[in-house]
């Protein structure tokens, strides 16, 4: 299943090659530590704007794209974004078909033990309902008996899980929990009265929010550091050597800022969090 999504998404990389990798300087990282000679690839879900998006032109947009765009600067070197759906990710990158994901993955410590997690920005998740809707959501527990929809294998699937056996753990309720594979199906599912509400990173719920399509109600849930995530170890050290030059400098936190997202809080290092795989 991984191999076919990477054939079908190779018609839609975007190669991201950056003035400094046709310039006369050395590659921050060897073809050894490489899937691939000469290129850094890193795989991308744009459907989660404004981190990643696709615009009307059917370009990638986003700080996630933008960011990509700026270490390949730095790294001197290529860096080729593979669309696809994030639950083919972890799979793809285990069987080496790619050096990382670039999609602002939440960092777990069970995460941190399959690959090399970079926190570089925190989220929360956010609960939203369609323009029109009368649901009454105040707190957590009013999702309790509600209808819920969650992107798959995401963060905030396995938060409201949690939340839920929790619940019945203690003689409560359970949340009716609806999987779909990307955020665009849980908005999709959601309009389409499919279900009463729906988790969404919180970017991801603001952007819908000021375009109009959602309302929400609740925000702030389950805050978590996002990350990128590497198989090599020394890939991983270049990029953050990179992402700590852009914090110096202050292009890390005018991307942030262009785009409305929270980055990593100063007093928190950018470096690997967690023991990397075994």
């Amino acid at each position: 299943m991984v191999s076919t999504l990477l054939r079908l998404s190779a018609a839609a990389a975007l190669v991201l090659a950056s003035n400094a990798a046709h310039a006369a300087c050395t590659p921050a990282i060897t073809d050894d530590n490489l899937i691939a000679p000469g290129k850094l690839q890193l795989s991308i879900n744009p459907t989660n704007p404004p981190q990643q998006f696709v615009d009307k032109d059917g370009q990638l947009q986003g700080l996630n794209v933008e960011l990509a765009v700026e270490l390949g600067k730095r790294l001197c070197l290529p860096v080729e974004l593979v669309r696809m759906d994030f639950p083919a990710m972890i799979p793809a990158m285990t069987a080496g078909r790619i050096d990382g994901m670039n999609t602002g993955m939440f960092w777990t410590e069970e995460r941190s033990k399959l690959m090399y997690m970079v926190p570089y920005s925190t989220q929360a998740i956010s609960v939203v309902v369609a323009p029109d809707s009368g649901t009454k959501i105040a707190t957590e527990n009013d999702l309790i008996g509600k209808s819920s929809a969650v992107e798959v294998s995401s963060y905030q699937m396995n938060w409201l899980k949690k939340f839920s056996d929790a619940s019945v753990a203690k003689g409560g309720g359970a949340v009716e929990m609806r999987t779909f594979p990307t955020a665009t199906n849980v908005v999709s599912a959601l309009l389409a009265g499919q279900v009463e509400n729906a988790l969404l990173v919180d970017s991801v719920a603001r952007d819908l929010v000021g375009r109009g399509r959602v309302k929400e109600v609740l925000s702030g849930l389950g805050l978590a550091r996002t990350a990128m995530a590497f198989r090599n170890k020394k890939v991983a050290e270049a990029v953050i050597k990179a992402l700590n030059t852009m914090r110096a400098d202050g292009s890390y936190q005018a991307l942030f800022d262009k785009f409305g997202l929270t980055s990593l809080p100063a007093d928190q290092p950018i470096a690997i969090a967690g023991p990397g795989p075994a």
